[in-house]
């Protein structure tokens, strides 16, 4: 596919005149019409809902981002699109229907190498982003991350259209060892940058889009926010610890005014959860290109095993970065996060789970996983509630009963049977608590021991649940509302 050959003179108009006309015109069209509902104060707020409802296969990817817990904390499930502009707000769910357009548009063109890499990037950077506007007390976290979702749609619509003139680009720039932009003025006539800024005023996105891409952002600035959380991302590319993803990590330290070595365990799981989230967008090849910091790396949490003792200085340390977490009003999924690593590695287990109890409590099913055979743990820990008889699981997701197992213990006759444990996970020293919520009971802690180690000692049981009462304590937090 050759370049656009309309408006020759200006070749950034011609290349949105041909995304607008030829390449992603349901896209220009759902935008118009969402852009028309969003700028008339006296349309309804059904109009929103009417425009989302045309599309079942957007209506349903909606509803499954209004309802993680990334965008609702843990306040009742949303089954309608009125409901969930009603829960979340219009402007939420607007910038929600937006980005999954954009997505599927993109992903209706053919995802190239370039443009899954810049979707893992976006996907990534807008998690950092998130979490730094909400340490930073910004009044919509929420619009930030859809920003810095949409920070780079240039970047994106271009490689996924472009056709021979894209390979041209790509040629150019590996052969090159100028800086990327001018390269592409060189190739193009602009930078891809500007392209992201013209769609952005073409389709009516947030004001933020265009702003975060100008020259010189303010380090004061939510702009700013949106810059370092991308940075980061890019930088993680080559390695965690490589020098280009420490510098980015102090500069998005100073975004944050917060201390490095504190926000090392916070980047960790904001890795994690932009998987999770591009995953919930049906990214899944973005999701695969997340990198995630390894147990080697200086941003992860080390995971349990390796025979390790418990380690009561890193239970304080572990608890006191969750309270900082929670008064910074940051997402629950770092806290939760952070709770995992603290059973896994500060009490000493070979294995940790972190499970939630599914909407419908009719299942329950890991979230997270940490130390020997994670992966495979995660696959195991699942386990239906509804209809299954009394047992060890029912007694603890339906009474909150704390379940204690050594690695030779037969249940005594009158007790819960273990039976579905034992065959799922092994004959182990295994320890889980609930996580209270709402109150009820959302989640378990789980922690395990192989046989040729010493069981777990006294005291263990006591420092789980205080870590559950803390994650516990996360998601009221996170699903109470704000003020102002």
């Amino acid at each position: 596919m050759s370049a656009p050959t309309a408006t020759a003179s200006d070749p950034l108009e011609a290349w949105v005149d041909r995304l607008r006309s030829q390449d992603m015109p349901i896209f220009s069209a759902t935008l118009a019409a969402i852009g028309e509902v969003a700028g008339d104060e006296a349309s309804p707020t059904s109009a929103l809902g009417t425009i989302i409802l045309r599309d079942a296969g957007m209506t349903a990817r909606v509803l499954r981002m209004a309802n993680s817990v990334f965008f609702r904390g843990e306040s009742q499930r949303v089954s309608t699109i009125s409901r969930a502009i009603v829960v979340l707000g219009f402007d939420t769910v607007r910038n929600i229907a937006v980005s999954v357009a954009l997505i599927d548009a993109f992903l209706a063109g053919g995802v190239r190498e370039r443009v899954a890499a810049e979707m893992a990037r976006c996907f990534h950077a807008a998690v950092h982003a998130r979490h730094a506007a909400s340490a930073r007390g910004d009044a919509s976290p929420e619009e930030v991350f859809i920003a810095t979702l949409l920070s780079h749609i240039g970047e994106m619509a271009f490689w996924c259209f472009s056709g021979e003139v894209g390979q041209k680009l790509d040629k150019a720039l590996r052969q090159s060892k100028a800086p990327p932009e001018q390269v592409e003025m060189e190739v193009l006539g602009f930078r891809l940058r500007t392209l992201t800024q013209k769609l952005a005023r073409e389709w009516a996105l947030p004001g933020l889009v265009v702003n975060a891409c100008a020259d010189g952002v303010r380090l004061d600035s939510r702009e700013a926010l949106v810059v370092a959380g991308y940075r980061l991302a890019v930088a993680a590319e080559g390695g965690w610890d490589c020098e280009r993803a420490r510098v980015a990590m102090r500069d998005y330290a100073k975004v944050l005014r917060q201390d490095v070595a504190a926000l090392a365990p916070v980047v960790a799981a904001h890795a994690r959860e932009a998987a999770r989230i591009a995953g919930f967008y049906g990214c899944e090849d973005a999701a695969a290109r997340i990198p995630q910091p390894t147990p080697t790396s200086g941003t992860a949490p080390a995971e349990g095993g390796d025979g390790a003792e418990a380690d009561p200085l890193l239970q304080l340390d572990v608890a006191r970065r969750m309270t900082a977490l929670m008064a910074a009003r940051s997402a629950s999924t770092a806290v939760l996060d952070l709770a995992l690593e603290g059973a896994g590695r500060a009490l000493g287990a070979d294995r940790a789970v972190l499970a939630l109890v599914a909407p419908n409590r009719a299942q329950l099913a890991a979230r997270a996983t940490e130390g020997h055979g994670a992966q495979q743990l995660m696959r195991h820990f699942t386990f239906l509630l509804a209809g299954a008889p009394r047992d060890a699981l029912t007694e603890l997701v339906d009474h909150g009963r704390v379940i204690d197992i050594d690695a030779s213990h037969v249940p005594a006759p009158g007790l819960p049977s273990v039976a579905r444990l034992r065959a799922a996970l092994g004959e182990r020293h295994q320890i889980l608590v609930p996580l209270h919520a709402q109150n009820q009971v959302v989640g378990v802690l789980y922690i395990d021991r192989a046989p040729s180690r010493p069981p777990f000692p006294a005291g263990t049981q006591d420092a789980l649940l205080h870590l559950a009462q803390l994650a516990g304590l996360a998601l009221d937090v996170a699903a109470a509302p704000r003020r102002g």
